[in-house]
């Protein structure tokens, strides 16, 4: 076990001063609701924070996780094409068949024609954009072109959309309408502009909204005017945890006044749908 492992082991999250909270979580997650994790990563940072598949399966057991959607972090082994990185993913998948819903990661500032064609070949589920970690705005033409090429492929991307943003709503809405096609998950909720991204982007029912690792007060600005069919719960692993991102999403929405058959699609059904 890693000792990014060690820091989120399900056991001391689950036990001692956290177990009535956890309690409160298995008390609201509606009966026979399978729940989908879309925000999780496999591999090593730079910053150092890893996260093996073995390891990922334990937490997604523990908390009653059925599926994940998993990509790589910024890898220092990324180089040119995070094509070593993206391999490391794909045998995740492999390795733990039905389990893992692999996306591949880019960088636009280098050559990414041919990885992406591989992946796309290989059968990856969708790609993951990080502007903080490779330094692009999102309407930056060589990232515009990469929407533009998943949009084509019919491959959703979910992007960071959280910490060290600056500008997410202005920078998307001319790809997004004129790609109407375009699946797109807003990783963090956008919480940086969360109502101004939640007004925006209401009209556009292919974009749809992550929750993890967004602090209780901006989820519950979105859980209080959002559609909640278009909210999706994500742990953001190793950065966050299963108990605390369910306890934060579940917290939220029950003050917002979320109805019951609400949440099994906010933990399970809503983005399920992209990936049955």
């Amino acid at each position: 076990m890693t000792e990014t492992e060690k820091q989120h082991d399900i056991s001391t999250l689950t036990s001692g001063a956290m177990a009535p909270i956890w309690e409160w979580v298995e008390e609201r997650i509606p009966p026979d609701t399978g729940i989908f994790d879309a925000h999780a990563h496999i591999g090593e940072d730079l910053d150092g924070r890893t996260m093996t598949a073995d390891g990922m399966r334990e937490r997604m057991k523990a908390a009653h996780v059925k599926k994940s959607i998993v990509f790589a972090l910024n890898d220092p082994n990324a180089l040119e094409d995070f094509s070593g990185p993206n391999d490391v993913v794909w045998r995740a998948h492999e390795e733990h068949p039905g389990f893992f819903v692999p996306f591949f990661r880019l960088n636009p500032h280098k050559e990414y024609e041919r990885e992406f064609e591989r992946c796309v070949e290989r059968g990856f589920s969708g790609l993951k954009l990080h502007p903080v970690s490779q330094k692009f705005e999102l309407d930056d033409e060589r990232a515009v072109r990469l929407f533009e090429m998943a949009a084509k492929a019919d491959l959703p991307v979910i992007i960071h959309a959280g910490f060290g943003m600056n500008r997410i709503v202005e920078a998307l809405l001319p790809t997004i309408e004129g790609n109407p096609e375009l699946r797109l998950i807003l990783g963090h909720a956008a919480f940086v502009e969360i109502l101004q991204a939640a007004r925006v982007f209401a009209d556009h029912p292919n974009v749809i909204f992550e929750t993890s690792v967004a602090r209780a007060a901006e989820l519950y600005e979105l859980f209080a005017s959002f559609d909640p069919s278009r909210i999706c719960f994500g742990s953001d692993i190793p950065y966050g945890d299963l108990p605390s991102t369910l306890y934060a999403t579940l917290a939220a929405a029950e003050a917002a006044g979320i109805e019951k058959e609400h949440l099994r699609g906010i933990l399970s059904e809503n983005i399920r749908r992209w990936f049955p």
